[in-house]
């Protein structure tokens, strides 16, 4: 996981008042836990597609949103939303075409001919 991403998005909506905590930020930005953060870290796992699909999701409504008012700082921010939706769906692809590949490369690897 690119924990740096997902670091980024929290510092940056704690930074313009949007969460307070990190575990605000799970529940309401992440649809998760701390316990499933906690998970992951000592797991050494990613999170799942749906995770950063529902984060994904909520900030391009919320950069959608935001375009629609005035003011430099709103459309200044709705771009930083949309860039970290952006980040957020390259890693939900880059997860599953790895999963996809390792996939087609053990039954390659298992198949007899």
């Amino acid at each position: 996981m690119d924990n740096h991403t997902l670091n980024d998005i929290y510092n940056t909506l704690t930074s313009v008042g949007v969460v307070d905590t990190k575990k605000e930020f799970y529940k309401e930005w992440m649809n998760r836990s701390e316990g499933y953060v906690r998970w992951l870290k000592h797991s050494n796992k990613q999170p799942s597609a749906d995770t950063l699909a529902i984060c994904s999701s909520k900030l391009k409504h919320y950069s959608r949103l935001l375009r629609q008012k005035k003011g430099t700082q709103f459309i200044e921010l709705a771009s930083v939303f949309s860039d970290y939706s952006t980040k957020l769906d390259l890693m939900i692809f880059d997860n599953s075409k790895t999963k996809w590949m390792e996939l087609m490369e053990n039954e390659t690897n298992n198949t007899i001919h």
